[in-house]
């Protein structure tokens, strides 16, 4: 009898407090159960054992999911793999999740799986403008999701979605929104779905999971920057210039040019004016370098800063040096002293920031001569 399974499966509840993925796909399939219970009055009927079926296979679709959503250790991984086992569920063309930017201007395809033979269409559903799908947005908003059955009868031609969908081969979609905080922060859909058709309830019962995996990609991701980027300048940090360095240890370059830039008298400039003053004097210093080497300069020290040029030709590296060299005389209060070395082949790294550094040292040295001989001069 049906009110024995509902039992049982109300009793698994019960028992699986300790693992909220099985606690939560058994009250879902406890909810579908009574609903289809009451529907057919109570009674055993055909009806009611296909129902069965048809909630055994989504339940062990969404045990998959879930699981592969909260256990998987690589979060890129765990989603590309839970796209798969959504569209083998709807036997989809291709399953995909957008993500909006922090504005809701625009939306970007974040994942996306393909059946074989399907084309991607990922990186050509970059900064789509959230505009275009205001109408996926309102039924996002009012009915929880959508189903296009057949574009050409459910889309008017005239609609800015429709050239895009049709241009891709889709003849049908679902689509379920990703809430956070009650707003719509992206969408999970599946293209072409063959099996299941209409049926949105595998969707909208895994969108809280989809988010809640995103928000911890976007959390660790956030820790990772923070973790390898210098707060005061925006360059990278001593982490990621140790991580960098031991990389490049073992990478073949052809040619390798090492920037050292130190601040002179940094330590006179905050016991003068202050360590504000210092850390502003610190914060210009890491600008002009930011001008040459965006991607390439870290801030290793208080006041000492280095460049990696890899694979940079000999003259293209020493025209860059002289423009930085002319950036810092011209509207700068304080001075740097650089340190330069370039090397073709066979570079040994560690030999070449030994080198940079004692050229960036020796120029420090000659500076403090020169400005001794200058207080001479005026005395």
């Amino acid at each position: 009898m049906m009110y024995k399974s509902i039992f049982f499966m109300y009793n698994s509840v019960v028992r699986m407090k300790k693992d909220p993925v099985n606690q939560y796909i058994m009250q879902f399939a406890l909810h579908r159960n009574i609903v289809a219970w009451m529907q057919c009055g109570g009674r055993m009927s055909m009806t009611e054992k296909e129902i069965g079926r048809q909630n055994g296979s989504l339940e062990s679709i969404l045990i998959e999911s879930i699981h592969t959503l909260v256990y998987e250790k690589d979060i890129n991984e765990a989603l590309n793999c839970f796209l798969r086992t959504i569209c083998g569920f709807y036997q989809a063309e291709r399953g995909y999740i957008f993500e909006l930017d922090e504005k809701r201007q625009f939306a970007d395809n974040t994942f996306e799986w393909c059946a074989e033979g399907v084309e991607t269409e990922k990186n050509r559903l970059q900064g789509v403008p959230v505009s275009i799908l205001s109408n996926w947005m309102k039924r996002f908003r009012e009915a929880g999701g959508f189903y296009i059955k057949e574009l050409e009868a459910d889309v008017p031609q005239d609609r800015a979605d429709f050239e895009i969908l049709k241009s891709q081969g889709i003849n049908s979609l679902m689509a379920a929104p990703l809430l956070r905080d009650d707003e719509i922060v992206g969408f999970l859909g599946v293209d072409n779905p063959a099996e299941h058709i209409g049926d949105m309830a595998m969707l909208r019962s895994v969108a809280d999971f989809v988010t809640a995996d995103l928000e911890k990609r976007r959390l660790i991701e956030e820790l990772r920057r923070v973790g390898c980027i210098d707060m005061l300048t925006g360059l990278k940090n001593r982490n990621e210039y140790i991580r960098r360095l031991n990389e490049l240890k073992n990478t073949k370059l052809n040619a390798l040019g090492i920037t050292f830039i130190d601040i002179n008298g940094l330590k006179l400039i905050n016991d003068t004016y202050g360590h504000e003053c210092g850390d502003d004097v610190i914060r210009e210093t890491a600008e002009c370098i930011r001008k040459f080497a965006p991607e390439r300069a870290y801030r290793i020290g208080g006041d000492e800063f280095i460049i990696f040029w890899e694979n940079v030709e000999e003259a293209e590296f020493y025209e860059k040096v002289e423009k930085m060299k002319t950036e810092f005389k011209v509207g700068h209060e304080y001075s740097i002293s650089m340190g330069n070395v370039w090397q073709e082949g066979n570079v040994d790294i560690e030999q070449q920031v030994k080198k940079a550094d004692t050229s960036m040292y020796e120029a420090k040295q000659a500076h403090y001569q020169n400005e001794n001989h200058d207080r001479r001069k005026r005395s």
